[in-house]
């Protein structure tokens, strides 16, 4: 990724904050013919010294194996989380003489994936996933029967990513002054969803 030094970021914290807001990632690796190939899970980090981020994905989807080869070959998975992003108008700015951009958020992984094929840990994958995103439904999985959850347990194939290293952007007008900073904020701050998303991230930077 290309990462100018005014918005990029060595900070973990945000960047797992970034991906607990937005957790589905799109995951990159190639095909059995060597092709660029993308498939969008939602990833958990797990909470350890090392960054690792679990999902899962289905069966019928080959790019699981896809992946997994990798690992064999000493080759790294690309995960990519995505934040919010919006459109930066120049009538912000001082001058005249600047053009329009675009503010967005982004962080990019590296690293070895492992599967998890095991019916008891693909199940606490899942209740894991639920604890983040409903856990009031984790009694209702609990509740389901038990061929039913097993048939739906073998229909995924679960998944650890071992991230070796990682890339944080955080293109949000670092590079502006702090006036033109404000003007920015306060009008996306008005805007569409993902523009005052835009504007909660320059302020959880400072900005």
């Amino acid at each position: 990724m290309y990462q100018p030094a005014h918005f990029a970021t060595q900070d973990l914290n945000l960047a797992k904050r970034l991906m607990a807001t937005y957790p589905l990632a799109l995951l990159l690796g190639p095909d059995a013919q060597g092709q660029s190939f993308g498939t969008h899970v939602p990833l958990t980090v797990i909470e350890g010294e090392a960054l690792v981020l679990e999902g899962h994905m289905a069966r019928a989807n080959p790019h699981w194996a896809w992946l997994a080869a990798l690992h064999a070959q000493g080759q790294d998975v690309h995960a990519v989380f995505n934040g919010p992003g919006a459109y930066i108008s120049p009538s912000h700015y001082d001058s005249a003489l600047n053009v329009p951009t675009w503010n967005y958020a982004a962080v990019h992984l590296y690293g070895r994936l492992e599967l998890v094929q095991d019916a008891e840990a693909k199940d606490a994958l899942l209740k894991r996933l639920i604890a983040q995103h409903e856990p009031g439904y984790a009694e209702q999985w609990r509740a389901l029967p038990e061929d039913f959850q097993h048939k739906l347990l073998g229909a995924i194939v679960g998944f650890r990513l071992h991230v070796q290293r990682w890339e944080g952007k955080f293109k949000l007008s670092q590079n502006r002054s702090a006036s033109e900073r404000a003007r920015i904020q306060a009008a996306l701050a008005q805007g569409s969803r993902s523009e005052q998303d835009v504007a909660v991230w320059m302020h959880h930077l400072g900005l």
